[in-house]
């Protein structure tokens, strides 16, 4: 009996930090328990207890994660629910050289014939997410990704502040780190990644815009002093072919290519710079927090959940509906940290 009562009180010993994370409310009737039942009785108490509070890993899942610091760290396995894919941002002003009116296509049951005047300001919007569906350890991960770009006419008041356009992404990714699946070299890339992607304005004719893909992409990085990181990022893609008479826009890869390139620039967490490059268009997205811009004096020095974000695109494809039409777009707002 007395190694039973040594055990008893080495047990509940191991148990009691987990038991007072639960709060003294929770371990009142276990308390009261004392002197007036069994060591057994009383250590099944703080067990029950113990079983019903979440524990470590449960409690500190994030919902949302931003994005990693490199790619290998980017593309590994991640226990949160959603981690962050592309950019995300909320651009508060954006104004285009050129609006288009009358959107068109090579196929007659795409052109639109009646103009409607748009305005050249819109709200731009990109919410981009990754979820980790499957681990395979060395062999890689597989992911499903969503991107989300919306252009809301929040500035025409004339016509009730409608959303011009919005383009849905969703992709299937499956990610390979080369270092982990074929041995470490100098020659590997940080990462291989080859998806299935499919992209539309969710409209009906004739302003309906869709297309499928598959695509390889590999990545490498290099750090440099100051805590400085160049990430380059290079994709090609193979269209996947449709039946002519319902191609919605049979001439996109003419504009949009048949690949892309994408450099990060950044120092820590500071700041960073991104350039997208395809064929016939460029995008230039800058973003640092608000203390880097000086722009909120009263601001702490400590972290920020928020950026300021510049913005600036030039070319063809700014939107799916604007494949085929040539314009410059600026903007500025905010968006997540992007790490």
């Amino acid at each position: 009996m007395k190694r039973l009562n040594i055990a008893c009180v080495t047990l509940l010993t191991l148990l009691l930090p987990i038991a007072h994370a639960a709060g003294d409310a929770d371990l009142r009737p276990c308390v009261d328990m004392q002197n007036k039942a069994t060591a057994e009785r009383e250590l099944d108490c703080y067990r029950q207890i113990a079983s019903d509070s979440p524990s470590a890993d449960q409690t500190s899942k994030p919902i949302l994660s931003a994005r990693a610091t490199g790619l290998e760290q980017e593309w590994a396995p991640s226990n949160a629910t959603l981690v962050t894919h592309k950019l995300n941002y909320a651009l508060i002003y954006a104004k285009s050289s050129q609006t288009n009116n009358a959107p068109g296509s090579p196929n007659p049951q795409n052109q639109v014939l009646t103009a409607l005047p748009q305005d050249d300001r819109d709200m731009k919007v990109q919410l981009s997410m990754k979820h980790d569906l499957a681990d395979f350890d060395r062999y890689g991960s597989l992911w499903a990704g969503y991107t989300l770009l919306s252009f809301w006419q929040v500035y025409d008041e004339s016509h009730s502040r409608p959303f011009r356009e919005n383009n849905y992404e969703p992709e299937l990714i499956y990610s390979i780190n080369p270092n982990q699946m074929f041995g470490e070299s100098r020659l590997n890339p940080s990462i291989l990644n080859i998806g299935v992607v499919h992209q539309s304005n969710g409209q009906a004719n004739p302003r309906s815009r869709s297309w499928n893909r598959i695509y390889v992409q590999t990545g490498i990085e290099r750090n440099f002093p100051g805590d400085r990181k160049l990430v380059v990022l290079v994709r090609g893609w193979k269209r996947i072919s449709e039946d002519i008479s319902t191609d919605d826009n049979p001439d996109i890869t003419h504009y949009l290519g048949h690949g892309d390139i994408e450099l990060r620039y950044s120092q820590n967490k500071y700041w960073e710079a991104t350039l997208t490059l395809k064929s016939r268009s460029a995008q230039l997205d800058l973003a640092a927090p608000w203390t880097a811009w000086r722009l909120l004096t009263l601001a702490s020095p400590g972290k920020h959940n928020t950026n300021i974000h510049l913005h600036y695109f030039s070319g063809y494809g700014e939107s799916l509906i604007d494949y085929n039409q040539r314009h410059d777009t600026w903007g500025v707002g905010l968006s997540f940290p992007f790490e």
